[in-house]
């Protein structure tokens, strides 16, 4: 029994913004029912393919049942309000206006189903100077200063650097699933629905809080602070003989990381970086873990899926699909002890569960929904 199996989600996200937190609920139980264009969302055809689709879709869209709408047919338009009748929730991801002009906008909606949590996932949010503006991952980091922070880190008269993963997308859903969390707790308690607003830009600022914190105060940059007080160097990456570790040794550990080391004394960083340079990686954090030093070897992915660790935590998950056979992907990060999140079934094919929802959730017959799709309501 999953955490969230009494709750319905109508999902008319696409790429990675909102799948993303539509995943997360769905891996908690919720039944989402993902709307697609007839030709499918940009996503599924991002290279390469397995299956005919890509790893995107693969990995996002799990756990979710698939259906296909051509929202400008108004029969399709009332089916998607018939939907939204019959779920606890809303999340779109489109530019803004977009769903306003399907007749899909919150209050549309809210005529249907006046206590509908309804998630609006945007660049940067409802209101404000740029609020029209189209917007991906990447506009809401260089906005946020992340891009810039993460530069810095190697020379801040350098190059702004893209971490890897789309973060402006990733980090914001995560805000997302919180915040739609906590809306339902909210609904439970008053029986009231709201609007979810949530905005990339603001989230990767909330991301950058730390750093944006210390500038307020201080008025320093985080690398300025950093060549102000730095002494000894004992966090960072240091290169082995056979890769990298990571060491991260506050100024209180360095007497164990001395023991570790098996010397007498560490007063520069140059001798640190020395000894690593002569050791193997998994020999040096052999070395620093007995110690209790945070250390770790720097992976590939190819490395991580064979770490006896991630192995016995089991977070990589394999689920079988009827065109790209097994899709080993992450699962639920969180291991809880009375309702555990599951992988249950794979991302649904183009319009896999048109007639079972139509039939199921809203007592269409088949006939009707073979004539839906025949007068291209469905594609």
């Amino acid at each position: 029994m999953g955490m969230l199996d009494d709750i319905k989600i109508l999902d008319f996200s696409h790429v990675y913004f909102g799948p993303y937190s539509t995943l997360i609920l769905a891996d908690m139980g919720a039944d989402v029912i993902k709307i697609e264009p007839p030709w499918g969302e940009v996503a599924r055809l991002y290279p390469p393919l397995f299956g005919g689709m890509s790893s995107v879709f693969l990995y996002f869209n799990r756990n979710k049942r698939g259906m296909t709408l051509n929202l400008k047919e108004p029969k399709a338009k009332e089916i998607a309000l018939e939907l939204a009748e019959r779920c606890d929730i809303v999340v779109e991801n489109f530019k803004r206006g977009t769903m306003d002009k399907l007749g899909l906008g919150y209050e549309d909606i809210k005529k249907v189903k006046p206590d509908i949590i309804y998630a609006s996932l945007s660049g940067f949010g409802l209101d404000g100077p740029y609020s029209d503006r189209t917007s991906f991952a990447p506009i809401a980091s260089a906005m946020s200063g992340w891009f810039r922070l993460n530069g810095d880190l190697e020379d801040p008269e350098g190059h702004p650097v893209r971490a890897a993963e789309w973060h402006g997308d990733l980090d914001p859903a995560l805000f997302g699933t919180i915040a739609i969390l906590g809306a339902i707790r909210h609904h439970d308690r008053t029986g009231e629905g709201q609007v979810v607003d949530v905005s990339q830009l603001d989230s990767m600022i909330a991301q950058t809080g730390v750093s944006v914190t210390r500038y307020t105060m201080s008025g320093e940059f985080p690398w300025q602070a950093r060549k102000k007080y730095m002494g000894l160097s004992t966090f960072g990456m240091f290169k082995a003989v056979d890769g990298y570790v990571y060491i991260a040794a506050d100024p209180y550990m360095v007497p164990r990381l001395v023991k570790g080391m098996g010397v007498e004394k560490l007063e520069k960083t140059e001798e640190l970086e020395e000894w690593c340079s002569t050791r193997n990686v998994m020999d040096i954090v052999d070395a620093l873990a007995v110690q209790s030093v945070p250390v770790a070897p720097v992976y590939r992915i190819d490395q991580m899926l064979e770490d006896p660790h991630v192995k016995a935590r089991g977070i990589i998950t394999e689920v079988e699909h009827p065109t790209a056979g097994k899709v080993r992907s992450p699962g639920f990060p969180v291991k809880l002890s009375k309702s555990p999140a599951t992988v249950r079934f794979p991302a649904p094919q183009l319009g896999e569960h048109n007639e079972e929802v139509l039939t199921e959730l809203l007592g269409y017959t088949k006939k009707q929904v073979a004539e839906f799709k025949k007068a291209g309501v469905l594609g």
